[in-house]
């Protein structure tokens, strides 16, 4: 008699280069830490692969009113047949330790959701297939925490964007199939240093663990010219090198462009590049308010 089973592990959630842009989804407590914006990013991974990872997410904050704010997160991760993800609604409240320090802390509750379209299966033969049985699609609820700790020149991050260890069960016709979905612990940080009056340097990092997967570090240092230019370059534990370009310049609107390539050195077998896009849509009562505050600044 033969007995065959195989253990699959993996990390669950896809890693963005634009991580500060996309804090929304990994910490709760960045809800209304930039006032009130709608953000769209959007990852292709593995650029000229059929069926490569796709990954699209939405960020919206509303203003902040009381020392509270509201968002909602979602986040979609294709990968051939399955698409995966969370939907989530997000509460911050701000802590003044200083006149230029806040400590923003956030409680994240929505639903992770799996769909599998077997149907779209490269199968050898269209016989029936007893295990396919155990594949089914699930919605699950989340929920996370979060701190952010944000200064004039430095930020800091610790979260949990899903702290229920759920685990999912099923047997068909004898086979059994186990899945879980287990939390991951996101550690971010970041400051800026100020050469001159046009310049400044503003490294920033982005970790991320969970048990029974490799850790994943996302490193970054850029340029920014006069806070309305940035340029980039970025490193990762996973082999990946990455470059960045961002305008930050209009009143109302911020987008960026980053570009992944696998190092030449690494040992991996896959080395394609991933192509990645970020747009931000900021509010008027935001701009109002920043104009207001530079109006008062050259008063004084």
């Amino acid at each position: 008699m033969l007995f065959l089973f195989q253990l699959v592990q993996a990390q669950q959630q896809p890693n963005f280069l634009f991580f500060e842009q996309n804090m929304g989804i990994y910490n709760p407590a960045f809800t209304g830490s930039e006032g009130a914006f709608v953000g769209l990013g959007y990852r292709a991974a593995w650029s000229g692969i059929e069926d490569a990872p796709r990954a699209t997410s939405l960020v919206y904050n509303t203003k902040e009113k009381n020392r509270a704010s509201w968002g909602f997160s979602y986040l979609s991760d294709k990968v051939y047949v399955e698409n995966q993800g969370m939907v989530s609604v997000d509460y911050g409240y701000k802590l003044q330790l200083s006149t230029n320090t806040n400590l923003h802390l956030g409680i994240k509750a929505g639903a992770n959701f799996n769909n599998i379209d077997l149907d779209r299966l490269n199968r050898i033969t269209q016989e029936s297939n007893e295990s396919l049985g155990n594949v089914q699609n699930y919605l699950n609820p989340l929920l996370g925490i979060g701190a952010y700790l944000k200064a004039k020149t430095y930020f800091l991050g610790l979260s949990v964007p899903n702290f229920l260890n759920t685990k999912r069960f099923k047997e068909v016709n004898g086979i059994q199939a186990t899945a879980t979905d287990k939390p991951h612990l996101y550690a971010s940080g970041g400051f800026a240093w100020k050469l001159n009056n046009t310049i400044s340097l503003e490294p920033a990092f982005l970790y991320r663990m969970v048990s029974d997967a490799p850790n994943q570090v996302t490193a970054i240092g850029k340029i920014n010219f006069k806070d309305q230019l940035q340029v980039g370059v970025g490193v990762s534990n996973n082999d990946y090198i990455s470059a960045m370009l961002a305008f930050k310049g209009m009143k109302l609107f911020d987008f960026g462009y980053g570009y992944e390539m696998g190092q030449r050195t690494s040992s991996t077998a896959l080395r394609a590049n991933t192509h990645e896009i970020f747009m931000r849509f900021k509010f008027g009562g935001q701009i109002k308010a920043s104009l207001e505050q530079k109006s008062n600044s050259m008063k004084l």
